[in-house]
């Protein structure tokens, strides 16, 4: 029989696939023979070869024969283990049964027992690779489902603390507490105390200048939201409150400016519309007035100042009936408000109800007494 050539080609560059490689070996049932070079005496493998068809390529690391010739052993014949070339052996023949590979013989046992058994250098580090995993256990948590938990927990990091308080915040919280427990003055020392050590802190400021206008210092107050602006000049809610500051000075236009400067940028904010309505009405301009009030009874129906305020401005356009109804709703929503009764009271006059309107008026002033 002739001998021929076969060579078994390793798919890859040889490298990450020592897993692969050990499964396959393990699957065809290798038979290790030693190979003579002039380095240390190692073990090679001889695989079975029937039942490969030609050119069959196994993804990597992959066998493939290259030639379809009945070969009993091969023994390798290159160092390379990615090119690994096959020939056939003078000696495996001689040594083994026909077509029976599967068992060694005495004198190869003796061979393989005597020869060194090393580790190829891939091989190892998949062994490294595989241990490395089996470290990472998983904890079961309440849904069965665990996280990779450290090997050492003496290296786990430890969450970083909460960060400390800041002391204006603290400060500024006992202000507002004081404020609505109706402790004004001692709010106003809070809020200055705050100041006094961040003059950029825009909350404390706002919240001061409503307490110095609720006690009747609106020039105080406007002091305070001038200020205020000068840190934060875009801030809504500031201009809304020196808005109707100014509205309730009677300046006006200067109102209206800053009320009209929210309403560009936020369209539906209820708190600019209805003191921008107000400002209307007391300007005389209630035609102007009615579209605003409107729309935030629309937003806020529940706002019985912003009914009151569009009665006020219907029954100067002669809308007895929407001005009958605003002031109806005004007084459910706000029984005590004796304007509310009183504009009732002058609609029913004009609408030639001299009884309702007397009984209106009665309510009127005994709402005002209170």
């Amino acid at each position: 029989m002739g001998r021929s050539r076969r060579r078994l080609r390793f798919g890859g560059n040889g490298n990450g696939h020592s897993a692969e490689l050990a499964r396959l070996i393990e699957t065809l049932s290798p038979v290790y023979v030693p190979v003579v070079s002039e380095r240390p005496p190692v073990l090679a493998p001889v695989l079975e070869l029937e039942g490969l068809d030609p050119w069959t390529e196994i993804r990597g690391p992959a066998l493939a024969v290259e030639e379809d010739q009945e070969i009993d052993g091969a023994v390798a014949t290159c160092d390379d283990p990615a090119q690994l070339e096959l020939e056939p052996a003078e000696d495996a023949a001689a040594t083994r049964p026909e077509n029976d590979l599967a068992e060694p013989t005495a004198d190869l046992a003796e061979a393989i027992a005597a020869a060194p058994v090393e580790t190829p250098a891939f091989m190892e580090a998949a062994v490294v690779e595989e241990s490395t995993l089996a470290e990472a256990t998983l904890a079961p948590d309440a849904t069965g489902i665990g996280d990779a938990a450290p090997a050492d927990p003496e290296l786990a990091v430890a969450p970083e603390p909460p960060p400390a308080p800041d002391p204006m915040e603290i400060l500024y919280g006992e202000a507002r507490a004081a404020a609505e427990a109706g402790r004004c003055d001692e709010a106003k020392r809070i809020y200055r105390q705050i100041l006094a050590a961040q003059a950029s802190h825009v909350r404390a400021r706002n919240n001061l200048a409503l307490l110095l206008d609720a006690e009747g210092n609106h020039q105080g107050a406007l002091v305070e939201f001038d200020r205020a602006l000068g840190e934060d000049p875009e801030n809504g809610a500031l201009l809304v409150n020196r808005g109707a500051l100014l509205g309730a000075m009677g300046r006006y236009a200067a109102a209206e400016r800053d009320l009209k400067k929210v309403l560009r940028v936020e369209p539906a904010n209820a708190e600019a519309l209805f003191n921008l309505g107000v400002v209307m009405t007391k300007k005389g301009l209630w035609g102007e007035a009615i579209p605003n009030l409107r729309r935030v009874v629309e937003l806020e129906p529940e706002r019985g100042a912003a009914y009151y305020w569009l009665g006020e401005a219907l029954n100067h356009v002669d809308d007895l009936g929407g001005a009958l109804s605003s002031y109806q709703r005004a007084a459910e929503l706000q029984p005590g408000n004796p304007r509310a009764l009183y504009g009732l009271g002058i609609i029913y006059d004009r609408l030639a109800r001299p009884d309702d309107a007397a009984h209106m008026y009665r309510r009127a002033r005994e709402a005002g007494r209170r």
